[in-house]
């Protein structure tokens, strides 16, 4: 078997799927990546592609990825498993170079040995691989229809909901992402019990199927890589166990978070009656600032609204104390009302609108922020005693 690939090529693709690999684990192969080449003829679905296709393959048993790259030149068809940390970091030092050679041969018996050759320039390693056949495979088995949206698009729709998810393992569901897919709307959610995020998109949906589940951070912080690298179209699937996205460069498979999310849509407030309006990187700027004068045990900043503008107080014994000072647009009575400030600010940042749209009703009651189109946050206020 011997390969030629471009540098930087094989080390972005390496260096993608090996981000999925576990640091530890009981199973010596799962921290390998499975590198496949077969005939693109054999294995393209139109059957219209020539030359070889090489597969990259990296699982935790929870998610799995498929990602394919071209090969230069190519003599053979056949797989191994290669330990992941070790060759990314050879293939991070040629990633400059035009081209990187690759062999490996499997001799097969009752302890079957595999070597890969790897070449660039003047440098050589040899390296001792694993049989590929005892590299997992997690099947797609309930997945039945798809939907196909651009990964740009949801790539960014998981930046603006995951900073909600939960972290705390004892509350399962909100640890995960919930993803809705009914008509030709996506939607996606993220919450921990005093925050909510939540943004919509439109889908290309012509077979009109109706589909969610809860996926994890860890499938969805990947995606937003795999979207990126891989660009253009992919298709979305959830089944009732698994959810699958598909593009021309490769597939994510994951296992969803078994459980009911809660209903999202009950949370955010319909009758909060105070409306106020101010410039986004305004707002970011005086609450980042006013976070300055918090601590650990009291991490919490004053919003005081008055006719034409809005304050912001903080004070922590031992700390200090500010009070900030922008215009809002906002009539009504004078009001106070407390937030974290680390809720408001990573709501603002992901923001996409040059002004941000503050819908409250009182101290005690969950507010809504609308951070840019069919995107909001549902924070929760922290009652002062």
């Amino acid at each position: 078997m011997n390969l030629s690939f471009n540098g930087n090529e094989l080390y972005k693709g390496f260096n993608l799927v090996t981000s999925i690999v576990p640091s530890s684990t009981i199973k010596h192969v799962l921290q390998g990546i499975r590198f496949e080449v077969r005939n693109a003829v054999e294995t393209a679905p139109d059957k219209q592609q020539s030359g070889a296709v090489c597969t990259l393959t990296a699982t935790d048993l929870e998610v799995l990825v498929k990602y394919t790259l071209s090969v230069k030149e190519s003599v053979g068809e056949g797989s191994i498993v290669l330990p992941a940390v070790r060759v990314n970091n050879i293939l991070r030092e040629w990633a400059g170079n035009e081209e990187v050679l690759v062999s490996f041969d499997v001799e097969t018996g009752l302890k079957p040995v595999c070597n890969c050759i790897l070449k660039s320039g003047k440098g050589r390693f040899r390296i001792a691989g694993e049989d590929s056949s005892q590299f997992p495979v997690i099947p797609v088995a309930d997945v039945k229809g798809f939907v196909e949206i651009d990964g740009g698009i949801i790539g960014d729709m998981i930046g603006k909901v995951i900073h909600a998810a939960s972290t705390m393992r004892a509350r399962s569901t909100l640890c995960g992402v919930f993803v809705k897919i009914d008509n030709e709307e996506i939607v996606v959610a993220a919450a921990d019990g005093n925050r909510l995020s939540m943004v919509k998109r439109k889908v290309e949906n012509p077979g009109g199927v109706s589909m969610s589940g809860i996926a994890t951070v860890k499938c969805l912080t990947f995606l937003q890589r795999f979207s990126s690298e891989s660009k253009g179209i992919l298709k979305v699937g959830i089944g009732e166990s698994q959810i699958l996205f598909m593009s021309e460069r490769g597939e994510v498979v994951s296992q969803l978070i078994d459980g009911q999310y809660p209903k999202y849509e009950d949370v955010i407030p319909k009758d909060n009656d105070k409306r106020v309006e101010v410039k986004r990187d305004e707002l970011i700027t005086v609450v980042r600032m006013a976070s300055f004068m918090t601590s650990e045990g009291y991490n919490v900043v004053k919003f005081a609204f008055k006719d034409g503008r809005l304050t912001l107080m903080s004070k922590a014994a031992e700390v200090g104390e500010a009070e900030l000072e922008i215009d809002a647009n906002y009539k009504g009575p004078d009001f106070e009302i407390c937030f974290n400030p680390e809720y408001v600010l990573d709501a603002l940042k992901v923001s996409d609108s040059e002004t941000v749209v503050m819908e409250l009703k009182d101290n005690s009651s969950a507010a809504l922020f609308r951070t840019g189109h069919e995107q909001l946050s549902v924070i929760m206020p922290i009652e002062l005693k």
